[in-house]
């Protein structure tokens, strides 16, 4: 079973890692132990979500946009100042923002749970990952809006989703 450190393990693959990464990379930029990424690797590969060390965006396209909101619910809680999230670039730019709290944060709104813990730390090292977990909250918020954009984000970057 999927377990949301595999969902972030995922994204920053996808998004901000090089072309031979290492184990050892991928914990230090999440801030999680190796033997965490070990095992979402894993995890990752039986659910078939990467295959010969390459994520399998068509899978990925599939569970972000029909999924996840249902087996990661978003949890939107007080406001408090943080880091953006659940926008897709600049197309919701006149909505109240949702935000990961996050003392680095510039922007103060409704605090919206993070898939995993290390989101917020990562997201501010990786300007890419970051982009992709906010289009992934995007998705779990439940917006329409919000979900066909992401779905066009999606689409418009990983060459070969229908």
């Amino acid at each position: 079973m999927l377990r949301p450190i595999d969902i972030s393990v995922l994204s920053w693959l996808v998004s901000a890692a090089p072309k031979d990464w290492t184990q050892t990379q991928v914990a230090s930029a999440l801030g999680i132990s190796q033997s965490n990424v070990h095992r979402a690797l894993r995890q990752l590969e039986e659910s078939r979500l990467v295959r010969a060390r390459t994520p399998q965006t068509t899978a990925m396209f599939e569970l972000f946009t029909g999924g996840l909101r249902y087996v990661f619910p978003a949890e939107i809680g007080a406001p408090a100042r943080g880091l953006i999230t659940a926008r897709v670039g600049d197309d919701l730019a006149d909505d109240t923002p949702l935000v990961w709290a996050c003392e680095s944060g510039s922007a103060v709104g409704p605090t919206l749970s993070p898939l995993h813990p290390c989101v917020p730390e990562a997201a501010l090292k990786s300007p890419e990952f970051h982009e992709l977990m906010s289009v992934i909250d995007a998705c779990r918020v439940g917006r329409a809006r919000s979900r066909v954009l992401a779905e066009r984000w999606m689409k418009e970057k990983w060459v070969g989703v229908p």
